[in-house]
């Protein structure tokens, strides 16, 4: 099974006020013939679909065009959660139209972390893989706002909230091992210094990791 994962399409976006519509027309009819040239079964799309939350119909109607072009590909599969550029709103509004294009959107976190886990099946119905899909998560979604709170504990509390997040849903992913099917995780965030295995510094910047 091949999964092409993408992230950053940024629809809508301006540089120095120059539409980039072109670009992006350019870039997604690139994607779709690597899809077909490839006979991808999944796509991911790892948020900020569009550059900001309210973006010009031409960048709506790019996206909704794109996804229809899939339909008679091979990709059975696509995968959009929300971006910090994303109106989490305007992602889920068509959601449920999506489903039956086998679009799965999460535009933003819900309570139940059981519902950022999306099962993939062939076309007999077997299992084939497993996603685990987080949004970008505002505060609002990982603590609860205390007065007074000072700047340096607020940011202590957001990055515990957003580790909690991870954890839970790695541990609701647990059972899936035993299926003998790809288990995949993907995110939208923000890594200040991240460290590897060897808890050694593996960059001094922050950078966007998807």
């Amino acid at each position: 099974m091949k999964i092409l994962h993408t992230s950053d399409w940024h629809l809508g976006q301006k540089f120095l006020n120059h539409n980039r519509h072109q670009e992006s027309e350019i870039v997604l009819d690139f994607l779709l013939k690597t899809i077909k040239k490839e006979a991808v079964k999944a796509l991911i799309i790892a948020g900020d679909v569009f550059d900001t939350m309210n973006p010009p119909n031409e960048a709506r109607t790019l996206y909704y065009n794109f996804l229809t072009k899939l339909i008679p590909t091979s990709c059975r599969h696509i995968i959009v959660i929300g971006g910090n550029h994303d109106s989490p709103t305007m992602l889920n509004a068509p959601k449920e139209l999506l489903k039956t294009m086998n679009v799965h959107v999460i535009g933003s976190a819900t309570e139940n972390i059981e519902k950022k886990i999306i099962e993939l099946y062939d076309e007999n119905g077997n299992l084939e893989a497993v996603i685990a899909a987080v949004p970008f998560l505002r505060d609002s979604d990982i603590r609860k706002s205390i007065a007074g709170e000072l700047f340096d504990d607020r940011e202590k509390r957001t990055r515990s909230g957003i580790k909690k997040h991870y954890h839970h849903l790695a541990a609701a992913m647990e059972h899936y091992e035993s299926f003998g099917v790809p288990i995949i995780a993907t995110g939208h965030l923000f890594a200040s210094k991240a460290k590897d295995n060897k808890e050694k510094p593996s960059s001094q910047n922050s950078h966007p990791f998807f």
